[in-house]
């Protein structure tokens, strides 16, 4: 029988978030986002995700002797998502042009 994973409701706020922010960034055209809102959504979701994917990755070098990197980041699916929407929006923020 198949155990239902249930994560800490955080972990997954902390990814919808990301999620948002990500969406709203590729649906912006041509400048880049000066709403309050989505500005405060960003920086929550920036910093708890650097904070949830440093926490992850601090735990992979615990075990990285017994555990592929690979293998680690497939047993932890969550946790692999938050790390890649982490960069998606690192990357996303230094490719925005300023004005």
């Amino acid at each position: 029988m198949y155990k239902l994973e249930q994560y800490h409701p955080g972990v997954l706020a902390v990814l919808f978030s990301e999620l948002i922010c990500l969406a709203a960034f590729a649906w912006e055209t041509n400048a880049p986002i000066h709403n309050k809102w989505v500005e405060v959504l960003l920086g929550f979701s920036l910093l708890s995700g650097l904070i949830l994917s440093l926490g992850f990755f601090g735990t992979w070098l615990k075990f990285k002797d017994e555990v592929k990197l690979n293998s680690f980041l497939s047993a932890n699916p969550i946790y692999s998502a938050i790390a890649i929407a982490t960069l998606g929006e690192v990357a996303t923020i230094l490719l925005v042009p300023t004005q």
